[in-house]
């Protein structure tokens, strides 16, 4: 529910940032979205992602998505910088 409500709350979703969310669900969910065209998730941990995509390979599928970059930084830092 965390993606599905705002993305459709949108008229036209084209882009989406996660900031934190590094096990993948989220990822997961905005991928069933056509519409989205760019996804980015800040997470500030990379083991964080390493070990959800051993232990968690349900939840992590959303990083095979195509449309998905993964910047592994603070968040915070991460919008001051774009």
């Amino acid at each position: 529910m965390i993606a599905h409500i705002p993305l459709f709350s949108h008229s036209n979703p084209e882009k989406v940032l996660v900031i934190g969310g590094g096990d993948g669900g989220v990822l997961r969910e905005i991928s069933k979205h056509p519409g989205v065209k760019e996804i980015i998730i800040c997470e500030i941990d990379g083991d964080v992602i390493k070990y959800s995509k051993q232990f968690l390979p349900a939840l992590a599928k959303g990083y095979d998505d195509p449309r998905v970059t993964v910047h592994v930084m603070d968040g915070a830092e991460f919008m001051k910088k774009n």
